[in-house]
């Protein structure tokens, strides 16, 4: 029996070790740019995790929609977007990216929404009002979408390049 219990400690000593280690790795993978072929595997690896914050969860469900709408899985990244939201709902990069997601869906009015919701939470976000004035262009409202890409690269002259 005391052998047993020694052998418990032990395993559990390294799985707990093994997990840091994997968890710092996931981390690295899950939020890297452009994302990898194992940033999915990694990010639900955090997403599962009982010791992840629900911040972390957030980013974790942020990058792998950002993954998943590169793939293109425009359903599945807002899907994740919309699960980072659920957590966090005051975060403006989720909603940004799920604006995105709703755009190249044609969902014009979903994806001006959540632009609309990020610049409240941050008035001077410049990427936030970039793909706000794409999305007002690509619903023919040229001259509005217009304003809105040039105060966006009045804030940040290199925001189109931005990921």
């Amino acid at each position: 029996m005391k052998r047993a219990l020694q052998l418990w400690s032990v395993a559990a000593l390294v799985t707990c070790c093994f997990v840091a280690t994997a968890t710092a790795d996931d981390r690295a993978i899950c939020g890297a740019v452009p994302a990898k072929s194992a940033t999915e595997a990694a990010c639900n690896r955090i997403i599962a995790s009982p010791a992840t914050s629900d911040h972390d969860r957030a980013l974790a469900y942020t990058f792998r929609a950002t993954a998943k709408r590169a793939q293109p899985d425009l359903t599945g990244a807002i899907a994740d977007y919309s699960e980072a939201l659920t957590l966090l709902p005051n975060f403006p990069q989720a909603l940004i990216g799920r604006g995105i997601a709703y755009r190249e869906t044609k969902d014009t009015a979903h994806a001006t929404a959540d632009f609309d919701q990020a610049l409240k939470l941050d008035p001077k976000n410049a990427k936030a009002l970039y793909e706000r004035g794409l999305t007002k262009r690509q619903s023919g409202d040229g001259s509005g979408g217009d304003a809105d890409i040039a105060a966006a690269k009045a804030l940040d002259p290199n925001v189109a390049g931005r990921p």
